[in-house]
């Protein structure tokens, strides 16, 4: 099925490439691996595209183990733009070497070529082999970081994600001589594990992708993940068909664009220009210094020609798009159009030169040519797993979740479930804190004192009523103020006052009394309760 699904697809695309590899046991021959790469997709990637691939592989969870690799570009909007995909046994570097020599027949080598994978060692191995030095191999800091994690603690760790994303060499020097004092060791262990580019001082400024993770090939691998369980021949198919509807819809897009620079760049400068409070020193009508004040309260500047298109902070090269201290130099200016000083790749041009191209349709597998290679092919020698394939991809730990830590029911604690509880009896038997009280609307707060006068107890209570409407502060303005008789032990009060009973409120009481309320007046003002 494979090589008509081939033949099919070099008939339907021309220009495009198949591949098919296979290995020779005792006489027969058996499946090895197999690279895919559409003509339209090629041909957009080297029109419009930046110059930027990057490249993982996913676990298929069917009924046999393998690996689904993928090289994936960004557009002009950082949407994902696959390539290339194949599929072979295990991530070793004959399998990466094979793919990766495929990958370089289709797209060649262009000018820039950034190459970013998470520096597994087939993989580094293969990037090299192939590509020599004719593309920079940037290594995923997310993989980095988790390698690193490993072997240092501490404060060293708060400074390797600054130092990824310093976009100077003196700034990135800084911060290595702080992780350095931070921990000795970790400067050797960078030096000797990770000689892959992961900061953005040390990017090329041609590629103008400024991203420090292979974040990219995730969102691939979570795109297919409903179909990564489908035969070998299906699976191709399927992700020929996704290809197929994506690039329609972007052109769809890009059809009803007008312009030169992408709307989502502008509003994104629009955003970045709102909130600065920098201080300009204009040394001519295109340059200035730009100077402020960081959250800790230190002093900076940075130096800005438009002319040339620098800025210290070195963001404006790598990325192509205008930092915040240019930006505040373009308010400064009169009758300077923005868009001039955005870099080609996030043009409307380049963006609709990357989906001119259209994937042909094809008919299902009745409409397919017949193909005879010469031999038969075997099913690859691959291991079935025991038990049901795993669909869900296993997630690293410093990924985010959807939902919180899980509460157990036994021992109320964080972090575990009932059935995996640990708890002794004693700990279960402690009492748990009392939970807060919560307010509710309408509540009264009171304060009581007593007075205690020959035999009688005179209480006065303060009510503080919750808040009321202006109609009802009307209503109860008419209430008057009670008056009593101390020298009379019965007690008097105005007409419509209940009683009820309570316990003594004095230590000396020889049981069960009454007290009788008088009438509430407005405002919360203390009310006399006289008590026998």
């Amino acid at each position: 099925m494979l090589w008509i699904f081939k033949a099919a697809l070099e008939e339907s695309c021309s220009g495009s490439i198949v591949e098919i590899d296979c290995k020779k046991i005792n006489g027969k021959m058996y499946f090895s691996r197999m690279f895919v790469a559409i003509r339209a997709c090629v041909d957009g990637f080297l029109a419009g595209c930046k110059p930027y691939l990057g490249i993982d592989s996913t676990h298929l969870t069917g009924k046999y183990k393998g690996q689904l690799a993928a090289a994936v570009a960004i557009d002009e909007y950082n949407w994902m733009y696959p390539v290339a995909y194949g599929i072979f046994g295990k991530e070793i570097n004959s399998n990466w070497a094979w793919f990766m020599a495929q990958l370089k027949r289709a797209v060649g080598t262009p000018s820039g070529l950034t190459i970013h994978t998470d520096a597994c060692k087939g993989l580094a191995y293969a990037v090299k082999k192939v590509f020599h030095d004719d593309a920079e191999h940037r290594e995923c800091f997310r993989h980095l970081m988790a390698n690193f994690r490993k072997r240092f603690k501490g404060d060293v760790l708060k400074y390797m994600w600054p130092c990824a994303w310093a976009c100077t060499d003196r700034r990135y020097d800084t911060l290595m001589e702080k992780i350095a004092a931070a921990s000795p060791k970790a400067v050797p262990f960078l030096n000797r594990h990770h000689k892959l580019k992961w900061s953005r001082s040390k990017f090329s400024k041609e590629c103008k992708v400024d991203y420090v993770n292979n974040d990219i090939s995730e969102c691939f691998n979570n795109w297919i993940k409903d179909y990564k369980d489908l035969p070998v021949a299906d699976l191709m198919d399927k992700i020929r068909e996704k290809i197929m509807a994506k690039i329609y819809t972007r052109q769809e897009i890009a059809n009803r664009m007008e312009g030169r620079i992408l709307a989502s760049v502008l509003y994104e400068l629009n955003m970045k220009s709102r909130g600065l409070h920098y201080e300009i020193l204009r040394t001519s009508a295109m340059s200035a210094e730009i100077s402020g004040i960081t959250k800790e309260g230190k002093n900076w500047r940075v130096p800005v020609d438009i002319d040339k298109r620098t800025c210290g902070c070195g963001q404006w090269k790598i990325s192509g798009k205008s930092c915040t201290h240019v930006i505040v130099l373009f308010g400064k200016i009169r009758n300077l159009n923005i868009e001039n000083f955005v870099d080609d790749y996030y043009s409307i041009e380049r963006f609709k030169a990357a989906y001119q191209y259209v994937v042909t349709p094809m008919g299902d597998k009745t409409y397919w040519p017949k193909f005879n290679p010469g031999f038969k092919m075997i099913s690859s020698k691959l291991e079935r797993p025991t038990g049901r394939p795993r669909k869900k991809r296993i997630k690293a730990s410093g990924e985010a979740t959807k939902r919180g830590s899980y509460q157990c029911k036994r021992c109320f604690q964080f972090g575990h479930v009932e059935k995996g509880c640990t708890a002794t009896q004693a700990e279960l038997e402690q009492e748990l804190p009392p939970p807060r009280p919560k307010k509710s609307i309408g509540q009264r707060y009171c304060n009581i004192s007593f007075l205690i006068c020959n035999e009688y107890v005179l209480c006065l209570i303060h009510i503080v009523p919750p808040r009321k409407s202006k109609s009802e502060v009307e209503v109860s303005m008419i209430d008057a103020e009670p008056s009593h008789n101390v020298a009379d032990p019965k007690v008097t009060c105005s007409p419509g006052v209940t009683t009820r009973s309570m316990s003594s409120p004095s230590p000396t009481s020889p049981g069960p009394i009454t007290r009788r309320m008088a009438s509430i007046s407005h405002g919360g003002i203390n009310r006399r309760l006289i008590i026998s």
